[in-house]
């Protein structure tokens, strides 16, 4: 018969004990921070690229004219839907604002700051003095070009690097626009990107 060695098998449960409680202690609490870390981070990049298209509906809906030849009370309508969508877009925009530093955390540094540079572009034109109709071509422009810039797959590279070069030529002539928008005597230049 043979004999056990219990040397050995106490070693052995001495040793799965010991990992077992060091893994239990002392790894597994950062695994999980680090495991909600990425999730939250992950759900604010999937809310920034959903808030992207739901403020790209209503603004795309006000980038529309009103046909000269409608019947009053469809212009009528047409009037009051333009109301309700850019009350939408302005509620999508200041949610945004209002959750930049969480949606930008997510991103490293370059990424990080085109995403504080598109809210706070699109911001910048909500408070702006320009008609609806140009805030709403602005931020559907910026949008689309940040939806690509973000969401954009390797095959798209080219087109994400066009989107980022176009993006950058909105803001600039975003902010030259506010540069050129005239003011009362004695009212500070305010600023719109």
């Amino acid at each position: 018969m043979p004999s056990v060695n219990w040397d050995t098998v106490a070693t052995a449960a001495a040793t799965a004990l010991i990992v077992t409680v060091g893994i239990e202690y002392a790894a597994k609490p950062r695994l999980e921070a680090r495991k909600e870390r990425i999730i939250a981070a992950l759900r604010s990049r999937r809310e920034l690229s959903t808030a992207l298209t739901a403020i790209c509906l209503p603004a795309t809906f006000l980038t529309l004219d009103i046909p000269k030849d409608a019947e009053p009370q469809v212009r009528e309508t047409l009037k009051a839907e333009r109301q309700r969508q850019y009350e939408r877009m302005r509620q999508q925009v200041q949610a945004m604002t209002d959750s930049m530093d969480r949606h930008a955390s997510t991103f490293h540094s370059g990424p990080m700051k085109i995403v504080m540079s598109y809210i706070g572009t699109v911001q910048g034109a909500m408070l702006s003095a320009r008609t609806r109709h140009d805030k709403a071509k602005l931020i559907l422009d910026l949008s689309q070009q940040m939806a690509l810039i973000l969401d954009g797959r390797w095959w798209q590279a080219v087109a994400r690097v066009r989107a980022l070069q176009r993006f950058h030529e909105l803001v600039a002539e975003s902010e030259k626009q506010t540069d050129n928008v005239p003011q009362r005597p004695g009212e500070k230049a305010s600023v719109a990107g």
